[in-house]
C-alpha cells in the first residue's frame, strides 16, 4: 500500500518530509491538535522536519478530521450541527486563508478537528467555563446579582457552552434574524442531548444594551438572555479589536476617534430555560 494512499494530492510534500523525519503524521495529529498547548510542539515539529508554510498544519488536520469524522455518529449534538460540522471537516484543510499555527484560523481549525468546537450556523459554540475574573469585572450591585444567578439558577461555573461568532463568511447571518435564531435552536438541543452542560454563555460586545440601541439589527442576539430565562451583565470596555470594528468601517472609525465606546457584555442562557425555548419553537428546526 503507498503510504500516500487517501492523502490529499495537495498535501503529499508535508506527509513525505514528515515521514523523512521519523514521524507519521495520522498517528500524532490528534494528540499534537486536541493540546491546548499546541504553537510551540508544532513549530519544532516543523522545524525538525525543515517545511515551511502551513502544509504541515493542514496535513495534521486533515488527519485529524478523518478520525473526528469517524466519531460522528455518535456525537451528542442536534442532528443540524452534524451536518454542518461533517462539511467543516471534510473541507478543513482547504481554506483559503493561513493556517500557520498561532493563527485564529488554525487554532480553531485545531479545536474543530478534534471535536471541540461546534458549527451553529452564523455562530459556534467550545465547552468552557465561567471565569471567576468576570465576577469582579461586574460593578457592584450587578456583581451580586451575577453570582447569585450562576449560583441559583445555573447551579455552577461549568461545563457550559461558550458561545462565538463564526469567521467569514458564516458570520454574515448574524444579520439575518431567523438565522440567528436557528443557531440559538441549534444550541439549545445540543445542550438538551449533555445533560452535563449547564447553560449556554457568551461574552461580547453586541451584549451591551447601547450598541443595540445604535443597531438595532444587534437585538436578536440578545433575545434569548432578556425575554426568555437568561441574564445579561455589563463588565469592562470591549476594545477595537473585541470585534466591534468588523464589517463596519465607519463604526470602527467612530471607535478609534472615542466617539462611542461599548462594554462587554455576559450573557448566560441556562440550560432549562433554552431548552423549554426550543420546545416552543420546532418551526426553527430542520
Amino acid at each position: 500500500m503507498s503510504p500516500l494512499r487517501g492523502v490529499p494530492e495537495t498535501l503529499h510534500s508535508a506527509e513525505l518530509a514528515l515521514q523523512r523525519a521519523d514521524v507519521r503524521a495520522a498517528e500524532v495529529a490528534w494528540t499534537l491538535l486536541h493540546d491546548e498547548a499546541v504553537d510551540g510542539p508544532l513549530a519544532a515539529l516543523k522545524k525538525h522536519a525543515a517545511v515551511e508554510g502551513d502544509e504541515v498544519e493542514r496535513l495534521l488536520l486533515w488527519h485529524a478530521a478523518q478520525q473526528a469524522i469517524r466519531r460522528l455518529p455518535s456525537l451528542p449534538v442536534d442532528k443540524a450541527v452534524r451536518e454542518r460540522l461533517g462539511q467543516e471537516l471534510r473541507q478543513i484543510h482547504t481554506m483559503k486563508v493561513s493556517m500557520t499555527v498561532g493563527s485564529y484560523h488554525f487554532n480553531r481549525a485545531a479545536k474543530m478537528a478534534t471535536l471541540r468546537r461546534f458549527p451553529a450556523g452564523p455562530m459556534e459554540w467550545e465547552i468552557s467555563g465561567i471565569p471567576r475574573s468576570y465576577f469582579l469585572q461586574a460593578a457592584f450591585p450587578a456583581n451580586l446579582r451575577l453570582l447569585a444567578f450562576v449560583m441559583f439558577r445555573v447551579r455552577g461555573r461549568a461545563p457550559c457552552f461558550f458561545m462565538h461568532v463564526a469567521p467569514a463568511p458564516r458570520n454574515r447571518g448574524l444579520s439575518v434574524p431567523k438565522e440567528v435564531l436557528r443557531s440559538y435552536y441549534r444550541m439549545a438541543r445540543s445542550l438538551e442531548l449533555q445533560p452535563e452542560m449547564l447553560a449556554l454563555v457568551a461574552y461580547a460586545w453586541f451584549h451591551d444594551p447601547a450598541a443595540v440601541r445604535d443597531y438595532p439589527h444587534l437585538e436578536v442576539l440578545n433575545q434569548p438572555y432578556l425575554n426568555h430565562g437568561g441574564l445579561i451583565t455589563l463588565l469592562g470596555p470591549a476594545p477595537l479589536l473585541s470585534g466591534v470594528g468588523e464589517g463596519n468601517a465607519q463604526r470602527s472609525a467612530d471607535y478609534l476617534a472615542g466617539k462611542v465606546q461599548y462594554r462587554y457584555g455576559f450573557a448566560i442562557w441556562p440550560r432549562d430555560a433554552a431548552i423549554r425555548w426550543a420546545n416552543a419553537h420546532p418551526e426553527l428546526g430542520e
